[in-house]
């Protein structure tokens, strides 16, 4: 039979285990942390998960009768795309066609990718994230900041001055997924060419009305060689930001490639894109 005193011992050494396993009697959950995210027990969780979880599939993102408006007369392998390289296709993909004009001999490019945005902040929703990221990339590109002070003699603001309303409201920028970018896109092109030229001569970027936010960007370099004209269409909807990118390139030296049809190619895509998405 034990003695009294090995109970007592027994006892104690018990109450020092259970001490020193923190998790031990009523108060277990606050002493481990496990009622909040972190040492305090904060009970935050993480952000809303944005409205989309998977992208589209990028080289069947964009129809074949749209490829063949915007790289006319390629061989068949052509629009069946090359896919971009990613290290995890549910956060970023991407698909490049490229081809010949047959009337002016210059290299066609078009390229979409996709961004699925994810928030690694509790207080920060996928979406919301996605609105700051593509906020600071508006802003990179050269739109003015949600942040700053209106301009109202800055090209393109809605009190300057316009050649007619008619024109200035013409702009193509119909709702997501519409069909304003039909066979009149040629709208959008002179309303882009109202709102001015930039230091280099290069069209100044705008807001244009494709999903929950979008913007259109004109850039021509030139060379002693030839030269490049890329159009970018990038647009948000939801936690997804999606990029076009319709190029022309030429090796002569000469007229440079046209903004216009560039411009229109790069947003009929883009809404065409942005009408995939469930808005």
């Amino acid at each position: 039979m034990r003695s009294a005193a090995a109970v007592v011992r027994t006892t104690l050494a018990a109450v020092t285990l259970c001490a020193l396993a923190a998790g031990c009697g009523g108060d277990s959950g606050t002493q481990s942390g496990t009622g909040g995210s972190g040492p305090s027990g904060n009970a935050s969780g993480p952000g809303k998960p944005g409205r989309y979880s998977a992208l589209p599939e990028p080289c069947g993102s964009v129809s074949e009768s749209t490829l063949q408006r915007l790289l006319p007369d390629a061989a068949p392998e052509v629009y069946r795309g090359t896919p971009t390289e990613t290290y995890d296709s549910g956060r970023r993909s991407g698909c490049t066609w490229q081809g010949t004009d047959p009337e002016s001999g210059n290299t066609l490019r078009l390229t979409v990718d996709f961004e699925r945005v994810i928030s690694y902040d509790p207080q920060v929703s996928d979406d919301d994230q996605a609105e700051l990221d593509f906020t600071a990339r508006a802003t990179e590109a050269g739109l003015p900041s949600p942040d700053a002070p209106e301009d109202p003699d800055a090209p393109g603001s809605p009190d300057a001055p316009q050649d007619g309303d008619d024109t200035a409201d013409d702009t193509g920028d119909g709702d997501a997924g519409g069909e304003a970018d039909s066979d009149d896109a040629e709208s959008g092109t002179d309303a882009g060419a109202a709102t001015g030229t930039d230091s280099d001569g290069n069209p100044v970027p705008r807001d244009i009305g494709i999903g929950h936010d979008a913007y259109l960007d004109d850039r021509l370099s030139t060379t002693t060689t030839g030269a490049h004209r890329d159009v970018t269409v990038a647009f948000r909807s939801a936690n997804v930001i999606a990029t076009v990118h319709y190029t022309e390139i030429t090796t002569r030296t000469g007229a440079p490639p046209e903004s216009g049809p560039l411009q229109d190619g790069a947003q009929r895509v883009g809404r065409h894109l942005a009408g995939g998405f469930d808005d």
